[in-house]
């Protein structure tokens, strides 16, 4: 159910029938020195596909470019800034529910991202809306136990053990694994924990990628992706059968500003 291989009649079908629309949002940027610059984008809309495959929703065309600005020092990423992304989330959800779609979940395939989704959720509220945004800001929290498991506390993050396992599983020809020599350093800001600077993650990060990627393997992605697609093929189940979001919403929208989405 991909919006850009449906006909007009199906996407009017889809949207009468209730479905939820789902936005797969990425990044192009440095996944270390194995994996490729859309490994985000990549990842989040496979998941995203397979999930409605087995829980009918409409997926929409993923979002590549997306808030990077973190790792503008190394080649490849591309970054939108703050200002410039939230207008067009807004513009792309106002599209889709004019085509009739009520429900939409934004679902998150980059860390980078969650803060300004958290602040689009929330900027939701300054205007009345005719439907509803849900979003899926960390779906990689579902994967903790398994994590755990499988990576027996080792470090994790960005192109680690997992996020290259997931590769492995659903884009080996991309990943270069002969471009790993070793485990990654880290640093820190050696300032006090809780005090935050714009740095934080360049300190970190030294290599832009995590752990020790090399111990991923193409099993262990299986197990991961599998896990993620449970988890969101039953979010777009529960969000589509959510009654009570909007009722809160509507009951916002008119105690705030004096008239419901309906009228």
């Amino acid at each position: 159910m991909l919006w850009e291989h449906l006909t007009s009649p199906d996407i009017k079908t889809a949207a009468r029938e209730g479905l939820v629309a789902v936005l797969p949002i990425g990044s192009i940027e440095i996944h270390g020195p194995h994996m490729p610059t859309g490994t985000d984008s990549i990842t989040i809309c496979e998941i995203a596909k397979m999930a409605a495959e087995r829980e009918p929703a409409v997926v929409l065309p993923t979002l590549y470019y997306a808030y990077v600005p973190e790792n503008r020092h190394f080649p490849g990423t591309i970054s939108l800034s703050a200002k410039t992304l939230l207008p067009m989330l807004e513009e792309v959800c106002e599209e889709v529910a004019r085509n009739g779609f009520k429900k939409i979940l934004i679902v998150n395939g980059h860390g980078g991202n969650n803060s300004v989704l958290r602040v689009f959720l929330r900027e939701n509220l300054n205007r009345k809306k005719d439907y509803t945004v849900y979003a899926l800001i960390e779906p990689w929290a579902s994967l903790g136990e398994v994590i755990g498991k499988l990576c027996e506390g080792r470090i994790i993050g960005h192109a680690c053990e997992v996020e290259t396992s997931i590769g492995l599983y659903l884009f080996e020809k991309l990943i270069k694994m002969g471009n790993l020599r070793e485990a990654a350093k880290t640093g820190s800001t050696g300032l006090p924990a809780g005090v935050e600077t714009p740095v934080d993650w360049q300190a970190y990060a030294l290599q832009l990628y995590l752990g020790d990627p090399r111990l991923a393997t193409s099993e262990k992605g299986k197990i991961f992706v599998e896990k993620l697609v449970d988890f969101l093929t039953d979010v777009i189940r529960r969000v589509r059968q959510d009654e009570n979001v909007p009722r809160i919403l509507d009951d916002f929208y008119m105690r705030a500003y004096g008239e419901s989405c309906e009228s």
